[in-house]
């Protein structure tokens, strides 16, 4: 049974590093996609960028 929890704890480690190093977006970074002009855009700070995947990049002072 620890062997269970230790393999469980290494493995949620690795989740948040991997989504860490992949990922640049903040607490604040809350993307929202507006289909119709086919953009998502911030509601925190209104940046906007075009494409049809959610953005892993902040872009808050660009």
């Amino acid at each position: 049974m620890p062997i269970l929890l230790l393999i469980l704890a290494g493995g949620v480690i690795a989740y948040f590093l991997w989504r860490w190093r992949t990922s640049s977006l903040s607490r604040d970074c809350r993307w929202r996609q507006h289909r119709e002009e086919g953009v998502w855009v911030c509601a925190f700070c209104g940046a906007q960028q075009q494409g049809g995947d959610a953005p892993t990049q902040c872009l808050k002072g660009q």
